[in-house]
């Protein structure tokens, strides 16, 4: 049936112009009537894209500033690390006096650090950029800033309230044994506290990252690494050091005499036993080793140093005890004759040199000991190499032994200054630390704890596969080390699977006239003349070398020595005089660095490598791939 169309109704008006009602819709009209509708709808897109764009300009603003503000932080918190926490010794330094230019400076420098941070944490937690944190880009560069500030704040907030807590110890230094246990206590809980509020923190993604935050991220994280490094050793050393000090413990003390050496210290000339409980000091009268010489082993030697120094007998002769500069392995063996002379055992062994002295008397003032002819003589930091070393021998009425006393006189007296004198555990950490880094002081625990305080104090003398150690060992019988002047000079060449290395040694004899009998010899039975330096020529190398030869002297010994190699050669040199000696061997091409050890000699020796110049009075890495 067809359709029906309505009609208009009946008097209806009709515009001629319209379309009939059956007629299609104009598709001009229609356009024009979409584009009247889609006028306001672009306008609302275009608005909320330009609010799009301005938002995600103003969130990466926000974003990159963070990440600046977090990198300003960063800098801020190494410059707080320059002053405090390079290692550990600059770490106590800067304990101490709360309104000294140090301590000033590190507080400015963490508060400077942890406004950064905090800056960079509300940049990014804002409502205007949470909701990026889903994003994959962007979202990124937030969470990877939320979590390095929040890590930062944490970081620095800590180290400054260590930082106060450990200046307030050190502000108000004990004066008696029981104080300097208790201040010891506090400043190991300190550390521990420390310790744990740095450990693990979450640093966030550290892929994918804007440049200035990358950079940040990089610098924190080596930052925090160190950080914990530096913490983690002097919580350990302070650890060990508090159940050393606490006691009760039993030390056999060696004093050694640098102006006659042995390998990285000097001759062990005197011998006594050292008592340490509730933080006191006891050190009884100290024997002359030239009289302690055991009538046969009174130790067992380690096979390496029976096969290199047998001839010497280090088991019975004190004196030849550290012709291997290993002093765990001499520690041992003296403990071991220590008791076989017929002694309690002892709990551990300290080597103590003419410079170890010294940083002692810089901590308890001067000390005051017996003089030749019963007067008074006061031993102070500045004069106790020149006393030791030259002053107690001028008098010629005194005997060997007697003369040798003066070196465990202000020994006793050093460590009974001890146990009145005022200092903090830190002024103590730092003095032991700066001696133990030039093998002035020495030493060995059987104590797992204590030991690992020593070695966190770069105090045990141990080598590894890494090490070289330039000795001059004394056969002369007389005190000429001290005369001696040394140069070495190091360098290197890779050749396919090796590095051939050069080690030339340039030696000379600089003994004035008008000097004692006793220090320039010559000693009975020697054959040499006054002012005559015979002695072996020993350089130690990682165990890895081969093909060892020398030039300008005869290879005397050659071969294992523990973690390390030997090569040695006989020298002799009038006064005068000098002399070189070239040491030549290889090391395969993945041994990429080698630790220079201090030698303990006063002078030290002068180094040259790769282009540096140092002098020995602490470890120094050559890298091998310069």
């Amino acid at each position: 049936m067809p359709e029906q169309r309505p009609t208009p109704a009946h008097g209806a008006v009709t515009d001629p112009l319209d379309p009939p009602p059956d007629a299609p819709p104009d598709p001009a009209a229609t356009d024009e009537t979409r584009s009247r509708r889609r006028g306001p709808l672009r306008l609302v897109a275009v608005a909320a894209a330009a609010l799009l764009l301005a938002w995600i300009a103003f969130v990466t603003l926000r974003v990159v500033t963070a990440a600046r503000s977090a990198d300003r932080g960063v800098a801020a918190m190494q410059s707080a690390r320059d002053v405090a926490t390079g290692d550990l010794t600059s770490f106590i330094d800067s304990v101490g006096d709360p309104h000294s230019a140090p301590a000033r400076e590190m507080d400015e420098d963490l508060a400077a650090a942890t406004s950064a941070f905090e800056d960079a944490h509300a940049a990014v937690t804002s409502p205007f950029i949470s909701p990026l944190r889903h994003l994959p880009v962007l979202g990124r560069q937030v969470e990877s800033v939320a979590a390095l500030s929040t890590a930062a704040s944490t970081t620095t907030e800590a180290t400054r309230r260590t930082f106060h807590e450990l200046t307030a110890i050190a502000s108000d230094p004990p004066t008696t044994p029981e104080g300097r246990v208790t201040a010891g206590r506090r400043t190991q809980t300190t550390l521990a506290a420390f310790e744990s509020s740095v450990r693990g923190l979450d640093l966030g993604p550290d892929r994918g990252l804007l440049p200035p935050l990358a950079d940040a991220y990089n610098r924190f994280a080596r930052e925090s690494a160190h950080l914990d490094d530096t913490i983690g050793r002097a919580l350990t050393a302070v650890t060990g050091l508090n159940r050393f000090i606490g006691g009760p413990t039993r030390y056999l003390v060696l004093a050694a005499n640098n102006a006659e050496m042995r390998a990285g210290s000097g001759m062990f000339l005197q011998a006594g036993e050292l008592t340490v409980d509730a933080g006191r000091f006891t050190l009884s009268e100290m024997q002359p080793t030239e009289r302690m010489v055991l009538p046969g082993a009174g130790a067992t030697l380690d096979p390496d140093v029976a096969r290199l120094w047998d001839w010497a007998f280090p088991n019975r002769e004190w004196r030849a005890l550290n012709m291997t500069p290993r002093f765990d392995e001499s520690a041992r063996m003296a403990s071991e004759m220590w008791t076989a002379g017929g002694h309690g055992p002892v709990d551990g062994v300290i080597a103590l040199d003419v410079l170890g002295l010294k940083r002692l008397l810089r901590l308890v003032g001067p000390v005051q000991v017996a003089g030749p002819g019963g007067d008074v003589v006061t031993i102070t930091a500045d004069d106790v190499v020149e006393q030791l070393l030259i002053e107690q021998y001028r008098d010629a009425q005194l005997d060997n032994a007697d003369r040798r006393d003066r070196l465990s006189q202000v020994a006793s007296a050093v460590f009974d200054a001890m146990n009145h004198q005022r200092f903090s555990p830190g002024q103590l950490l730092r003095a032991l630390q700066r001696s133990g880094s030039g093998r002035h002081l020495l030493v060995w625990s059987r104590d797992p704890v204590e030991q690992a305080g020593w070695s966190a104090l770069g105090a045990t003398g141990t080598l590894d596969g890494q090490s070289m150690l330039l000795s001059l060992m004394n056969r002369g019988g007389n005190k000429l080390d001290q005369f001696v002047s040394i140069t070495a000079a190091m360098s290197w060449k890779a050749d396919g699977k090796v590095r051939h290395v050069a080690v030339e040694v340039d030696m000379a004899n600089g003994t004035p006239p008008g000097l004692p009998r006793y220090i320039v010899g010559p000693y009975p039975g020697i054959g040499t003349v006054a002012g005559e330096y015979k002695g072996v020529l020993a350089l130690t190398v990682p165990r890895s070398a081969g093909n060892a030869s020398s030039e300008g002297a005869e290879l005397f010994r050659s071969g294992d020595d523990g973690p390390t190699r030997l090569v040695a050669a006989k020298v002799d040199l009038q006064a005068g005089t000098s002399t070189r000696v070239t040491f030549r061997f290889d090391v395969p091409i993945e041994q990429r660095r080698i630790v220079v050890q201090p030698s303990a000699r006063i002078p030290p020796v002068t180094w040259h490598a790769g282009g540096d110049e140092w002098t020995d009075d602490g470890p120094r890495t050559v890298q091998l791939t310069r």
